[in-house]
């Protein structure tokens, strides 16, 4: 029986959805969110028209999900000894420990709850780097053997960004890859799982001469085509047992790992034009629109600062298909996705300060697909509002936030938005190899 979720108020969805992937991607590697904030969480997403929540379950900092047959991973890659406090260089730790993660029948209860709000959830995995969780468990799966491996990693990354650990290449490792992917599709019943394959350190590979012994035998040429062979391999095992991946843009450097893969795009144009040109299907999450961790304006009063500013009008202002696209791009996009990272988002009053009302305006982009007029949704704004308040959720004010939504003291790293699409051209560069 389905669970009918009336709309937010103040929103407005006519006619039929141009998208039929609606998503949001929520980040509990680094932040665990018990199984009733999930709930709740997937109720207001109900109530928005999203139809899919991707589930972040590993990262450096924790491994969530329960695997039977490999029980440290959530024994020791569940918890970890503190956390990064604010951001940047001035950063601290806060000397609090973390942990927590999901057991498999919890997972599908969850599966159940959001299938009667016509919401998939989507499990991810990512594999083969931000690995630190996984190596802390099992540090035989990493690079240089396992002595050298448990020296390193000692627990999950305390702190955020991009660590150097990635998995080993043996087909001891794919094996394992293998065993746990069996038992995530034995838990979530839709045909999507997400691999990752994102920000993939590649030093360990290139200094380690069992690696590029394996990859002189296997015809490899070089590391970033080390990485879609892995991929591959993870891919040609979940189409085995009748699921299609979805990962990151990164997964099309060096060569394309699976012909039926979803791209999910986050780094501005260069990997959905690529991924459609190679006949892919593309979601579309490009950070400078969609990435609801970053900062909501310039006011310093912002709590830890990340991230080019994406204001509400900003969100609004997506425009995810322009006019000026070719057909056969658009043809390809089969929808867009809003990602929740969650280094900063320590509990559930952070997370709604990020998600609203910018999942408003989301919303109605997502089911449009085209921008809104300011000044129409601006006049509706005050019902949705009203809305989140009778709902109890800790959203941030247009005038910006409340005394006890700011983080004093607690540093942070802001980006000017013409910094960052210049990062982002220099780091797509290598796409159009592929």
């Amino acid at each position: 029986m389905s669970a009918v979720v009336p709309p937010a108020a103040g929103l407005r969805f006519a006619g039929e959805p141009r998208f039929a992937w609606r998503g949001v991607m929520l980040d509990v590697a680094r932040r665990f969110r018990p199984l009733p904030e999930l709930m709740r969480f997937v109720d207001l997403l109900a109530a928005h028209r999203i139809t899919v929540l991707q589930l972040h379950l590993s990262d450096d900092q924790g491994w969530r999900f329960e695997v039977r047959a490999y029980p440290r991973l959530t024994e020791l890659g569940g918890r970890r000894s503190e956390t990064q406090l604010g951001h940047g260089p001035a950063s601290t730790l806060d000397g609090v420990p973390h942990e927590g993660w999901y057991r498999q029948s919890e997972l599908r209860e969850l599966v159940a709850y959001a299938a009667e709000r016509g919401i998939r959830v989507v499990p991810e995995l990512d594999v083969p780097g931000h690995a630190s969780a996984i190596l802390a468990a099992y540090p035989e799966f990493g690079v240089g053997g396992a002595e050298e491996v448990a020296r390193r990693v000692r627990e999950p990354w305390t702190r955020f960004g991009i660590s150097d650990e990635v998995l080993n290449v043996e087909a001891e490792t794919l094996a394992f890859v293998g065993t746990v992917f069996d038992e995530l599709c034995e838990v979530f019943d839709d045909e999507i799982v997400g691999i990752g394959g994102d920000e993939v350190r590649k030093d360990r590979w290139r200094a380690d001469p069992r690696t590029q012994q394996l990859m002189a035998e296997r015809g490899i040429a070089d590391e970033e085509e080390l990485q879609a062979w892995f991929l591959g391999q993870v891919a040609d095992g979940l189409r085995a047992r009748g699921r299609r991946t979805v990962g990151w843009d990164e997964m099309l450097e060096g060569r394309d790992p699976a012909p039926d893969a979803i791209v999910a795009s986050w780094r501005g144009p260069v990997g959905a034009r690529l991924g459609a040109r190679l006949g892919h299907d593309v979601v579309l999450c490009p950070d400078l629109w969609t990435y609801f961790d970053y900062r909501q304006s310039d006011d310093p009063a912002e709590p830890i600062p990340v991230g080019t500013v994406l204001a509400l009008e900003d969100v609004a202002g997506f425009d995810p298909v322009p006019a000026t696209e070719p057909a056969w791009f658009a043809e390809r996009v089969a929808g867009v996705q809003a990602n929740v990272w969650a280094e900063h988002l320590d509990g559930p009053e952070r997370l709604d300060y990020a998600v609203f009302p910018r999942l408003g305006a989301f919303a109605e982009v997502a089911w449009t697909g085209h921008p809104l007029d300011p000044a129409d949704f601006a006049a509706r704004l005050p019902a949705y509002l009203a809305w989140l308040d009778e709902r109890g959720v800790g959203y941030r004010p247009p005038s910006g936030p409340r005394p006890e939504q700011q983080r004093p003291g607690v540093p942070g790293v802001p980006r000017d938005r013409a910094s960052r699409i210049a990062e982002l051209e220099r780091l797509t560069a290598g796409l159009a190899r592929a």
